[in-house]
């Protein structure tokens, strides 16, 4: 059991507390880090500068149900482009763990009050709302996830399916891009047959969005991706649509498909 300090322990019984919290968001993976505080001033901890931010959060309820737990949490006018990604419902997921910290402490001890992943974002006006669910979500998640379907239950490019992704990587460099950011255009598309790079997915300065559709020079994304232009250099994955032909055509890979191909499309149970 950790001991505690007698510092943080009169901070605690004190009558008049002033405790900041700390707001530590973070993508999957971790290549992308945000650090904020509510507090006014900035607040150096374990390394990490936590800079002020106009932020706020409702109360933390917590029960022995394996409900979900839920927090909302309100910003607004970050210095960091922390609302404006997670905004755009990205493929990836954001991590919060949120702190309590007494400035008075020495040393500091920081006790943590929340975790969990951003389920979802709305705005009203230049207030930003995240829904933040705890981890129990993953215990609600559907058990087993593989399916009859004559469809492959294999995620391309991953253990299963067996796929080396070098081989369908292809670097790219735009020449123009939409007003809203979801319509890109260069020659390398054009270089492979209609429908190559659909299913698949880009990268750019770490972040990822699925290509909805390609057609000649040009593919459409998910979502815009902020920093992204029309002369950038990105990465482009080709993909797939689980099918025996193109698992086979595309990427004679027939002996790693994970489906039931005979299985009969036709229900009889719900015929008229």
């Amino acid at each position: 059991m950790k001991t505690v300090s007698s510092t943080y322990i009169a901070n605690e019984e004190a009558r008049t507390r002033k405790p900041v919290e700390l707001y530590y968001i973070y993508r999957d993976g971790g290549e992308e880090k945000w650090y904020y505080t509510s507090g006014d001033v900035p607040v150096t901890y374990s390394g990490n500068v936590y800079v002020p931010a106009t932020i706020e959060r409702d109360e933390i309820s917590f029960n022995s149900d394996l409900n979900v737990t839920e927090v909302k949490i309100k910003a607004a006018f970050l210095t960091d482009p922390v609302i404006d990604f997670i905004a755009q419902n990205p493929v990836e997921m954001l991590w919060v763990v949120i702190s309590k910290l007494h400035r008075s402490q020495s040393p500091l001890e920081a006790a943590i009050l929340f975790t969990g992943q951003i389920k979802g974002v709305k705005f009203h006006g230049n207030l930003g709302e995240a829904t933040v669910v705890g981890f129990e979500w993953y215990f609600r998640q559907e058990i087993p996830r593989y399916r009859f379907s004559p469809t492959c239950n294999n995620t391309l490019y991953d253990t299963y399916c067996g796929v080396v992704k070098a081989t369908y990587t292809h670097a790219v460099t735009l020449s123009t891009i939409s007003s809203d950011g979801l319509t890109l255009t260069s020659a390398t598309f054009g270089g492979q047959a209609d429908g190559y790079f659909t299913r698949g997915y880009i990268s750019f300065s770490g972040a990822y969005r699925t290509i909805t559709s390609h057609t000649g020079n040009t593919i459409t994304i998910s979502y815009k991706i902020i920093g992204l232009t029309g002369t950038s250099s990105i990465t482009a994955y080709a993909g797939c649509d689980l099918t025996k032909e193109t698992c086979l055509s595309k990427f004679n890979n027939i002996n790693n498909m994970f489906a039931h191909l005979f299985i009969p499309t036709d229900n009889p149970a719900t015929r008229a």
